[in-house]
């Protein structure tokens, strides 16, 4: 369903059962493996952002109306605002959810950016959660990477964060950087679980055109590993984490039992969500919308009185019905076979299922071990 307002079609209001995504636009310099969109953090632009962001809730959300399951600060590196702005942004929200507490509030972190202040605020606020990104515990690599933290920031983050009462977090690590090998990597992985966190993602080297170290790959000033080596990588958490407590509820996640992230869960699930600041996606039906990535284009048409530039597709109801499965399988708990009635879509998985690429256990389909390995394939054939 669409609304008209500013005389631009925009998703309908968000209902309960959603979940609101804030796409925080800045950062303090960008990793060498990073396309994410942002850019460098500026305080007038920052609060420029922050105004254009309570206009574009403002044209969705209803005045504290709005109770959705869950909310996430993404970006960027939300975690770095100051104080005051922070304290605006949380009161921007507060505009419009009133005392209501979803039960997911995260906030994505760097290793250094945050303060007991900080967490102060977010946690009276309800923010309950913050995903810390860390990439590896190697100095060395923290550099290569040119990342602006170190190990010991890293360290002291965990510790500031169990002080201050934010048992929920997670930590996030890359697998296949270059120059690793196996010893390396296997300490960099014990040594995020010596730190115990509740959620642990792992994600696989994915350099995409434009990036710095892609340059580098392309120049030949790097070498990356091989996708043995990556695969490798890989399989040694999967090896070591669950060992410890840590279980793969999701192609790149490991989390103890009860501490899955539940923003990202359901949207694996399927449900909807709606996204704000450029570059942010929503989802609502058969309707995909994302907001162009392109502050100054978002800022000005916001301040006046129009929607943001964004770009629009609305699926077919097969086109829809095949994305949502293509995202459920990337769960370990599969998708029950009695949401699949397609014929053509139930001939594919048994063709996977020849390959050893998904399984039918305890009526669900689901990826096999080989099958995370190759979880792309899979979802090319579904789509």
């Amino acid at each position: 369903m669409l609304n008209e307002v500013c005389g631009l079609a925009i998703i309908s209001t968000v209902t309960a059962d959603e979940h609101l995504y804030i796409h925080f636009p800045f950062c303090n310099g960008k990793c060498a493996y990073c396309t994410f969109y942002s850019v460098l953090y500026d305080p007038v632009q920052s609060d420029k952002w922050l105004n254009a962001l309570h206009q574009e809730l403002a044209a969705v959300l209803n005045p504290i109306g709005c109770k959705p399951n869950t909310i996430y600060f993404g970006g960027g590196t939300p975690s770095m605002l100051p104080v005051h702005q922070l304290n605006r942004l949380l009161d921007i929200i507060r505009d419009f959810i009133g005392s209501y507490r979803p039960m997911e509030w995260t906030i994505e972190a760097k290793p250094g950016t945050l303060m007991k202040e900080k967490l102060g605020i977010l946690r009276e606020a309800g923010v309950n959660r913050v995903s810390l990104g860390v990439q590896t515990m190697d100095d060395s690599l923290l550099t290569r990477l040119q990342c602006r933290h170190t190990r010991a920031d890293i360290i002291s983050t965990v510790k500031l964060l169990r002080d201050t009462g934010f048992d929920n977090f997670g930590l996030d690590l890359i697998a296949g950087l270059p120059t690793t090998d196996t010893r390396q990597w296997r300490a960099d992985i014990e040594a995020v679980m010596a730190l115990k966190p509740h959620h642990i993602s792992v994600y696989a080297l994915d350099l995409e055109p434009g990036s710095a170290m892609r340059k580098d790959v392309d120049a030949k000033k790097i070498v990356l590993p091989d996708e043995d080596a990556q695969l490798a990588a890989i399989h040694l958490a999967d090896e070591l984490l669950p060992d410890a407590g840590w279980l793969r509820y999701e192609i790149s996640n490991y989390a103890q039992p009860g501490f899955e992230c539940r923003h990202n869960l359901d949207f694996w699930r399927g449900g909807d969500y709606r996204g704000f600041g450029p570059a942010a996606a929503s989802r609502s039906g058969f309707v995909r919308r994302t907001n162009r990535p392109d502050l100054s284009a978002y800022m000005n048409a916001l301040s006046c009185g129009l929607e943001p530039p964004f770009e629009m597709e609305t699926l077919s109801s097969d086109g829809d019905y095949k994305e949502r499965l293509a995202f459920a399988l990337r769960l370990s708990e599969g998708v029950d076979v009695t949401r699949i009635t397609d014929p053509a879509t139930i001939a594919t998985l048994e063709e996977l299922a020849l390959k050893g690429l998904v399984q039918l256990t305890k009526g669900r389909w689901r990826l096999t071990r080989i099958g995370w390995d190759f979880a792309d394939h899979v979802t090319r054939e579904l789509l």
